[in-house]
């Protein structure tokens, strides 16, 4: 038995998938980053931190950044008494969700809609 397939490649909607794919990037970090500060877990005293938050993306790769001096110290001690009166949910480690925990599913669900948003109907 022999089977003859012919393949032929819709050079034009791969190029806007490819496209898709990086335009998705972006609007997925912008995103999580409003998702974050929704969820209102960032540390609050008078806002310097939570408003320091920068995304992006580099090298087909996306970031959420935060930007202040005491960043850093206060993201890897979750112990710390973090105030509550401003951000109720205040916390250490407060990207965690994102990678280990409920969220983990986040991002990859998101970007595919704007991957799909953007597809022109490519994909459905």
């Amino acid at each position: 038995m022999k089977i003859k397939v012919d393949v032929k490649l819709n050079i034009g909607n791969i190029k806007k998938i490819e496209q898709a794919m990086v335009d998705a990037l972006p609007l997925t970090m912008e995103a999580m980053k409003s998702e974050v500060n929704n969820m209102r877990v960032v540390p609050k005293d008078i806002g310097n931190l939570e408003e320091s938050a920068v995304n992006g993306v580099a090298e087909r790769k996306g970031y959420l950044s935060y930007n202040t001096p005491y960043a850093r110290r206060l993201y890897f001690h979750p112990e710390y008494n973090f105030r509550t009166d401003k951000n109720p949910n205040a916390q250490g480690r407060w990207l965690d969700p994102f990678i280990y925990g409920p969220k983990k599913d986040w991002l990859t669900e998101t970007y595919g809609v704007f991957l799909k948003q953007l597809s022109g109907g490519v994909i459905k």
